[in-house]
């Protein structure tokens, strides 16, 4: 069964031409709220937090991949995950899922949109890279406030029946030409309407590139 590796909380840090609080550290617990973690501090409340994102999570598996291409042993939390899971990834885990966790229940919401500062704080390049392998990590919407502890069961109470995975929808936004045939799964799950249109607009052409032509 899958289980929390690690908790994580981030301060914000000054790094010079920007703020940021995405490299978290492990504490012994959190207490999960309906719109993100208490002691866990945004440096943009825009694109981080809220209803639809107010838990990020990331596959322990995932490290050994960052780890090589950053040349280092990064520490759980360093990515800027809450929670640090074994067993699940992006191609197990479905948009819609629900999962218990210590005595908080949380659905699975959507992708991270890998930030450019991951580029800045961890490695050059580490945007672009995630964006290109979907190793994104996921949001959770709380169904359920609760506490959560390292060593803590994941259980899936509820698999999505869409099936569409973290992963199918990161490479439907990334290269939507290619994966032209998971639309239908995405026509199905609940979702924000900023996926669709983002999607659909690079499908035509008609996306502004000038965000990723940076990465």
């Amino acid at each position: 069964m899958a289980v929390v590796e690690s908790v994580n909380i981030g301060i914000i840090r000054d790094y010079g031409d920007f703020r940021s609080a995405m490299d978290k550290h492990s504490v012994s617990s959190i207490e999960i709220g309906f719109t993100g973690i208490v002691g866990d501090m945004l440096s943009d409340i825009i694109h981080h937090g809220g209803e639809f994102k107010a838990v990020f999570a990331n596959a322990v598996s995932n490290y050994a991949t960052f780890n090589k291409f950053a040349s280092r042993e990064l520490k759980f939390g360093q990515m800027g995950e809450n929670l640090s899971i074994t067993i699940l990834d992006e191609k197990s885990v479905c948009i819609g899922d629900i999962h218990q966790i210590g005595n908080a229940l949380l659905q699975v919401s959507e992708p991270r949109k890998p930030c450019v500062k991951l580029s800045k704080i961890i490695a050059r390049g580490m945007t672009k890279f995630i964006f290109e392998n979907g190793l994104s990590g996921w949001y959770y919407q709380v169904l359920e406030p609760g506490t959560v502890c390292p060593g803590d069961s994941v259980k899936v109470v509820h698999k999505d029946t869409n099936q569409l995975s973290v992963m199918e929808l990161n490479m439907l936004f990334f290269a939507p030409k290619d994966n032209i045939n998971l639309l239908q799964k995405l026509e199905r799950v609940h979702i924000r309407d900023e996926w669709r249109d983002s999607i659909t607009a690079r499908l035509k052409g008609i996306y502004d590139n000038s965000y990723m032509d940076k990465l």
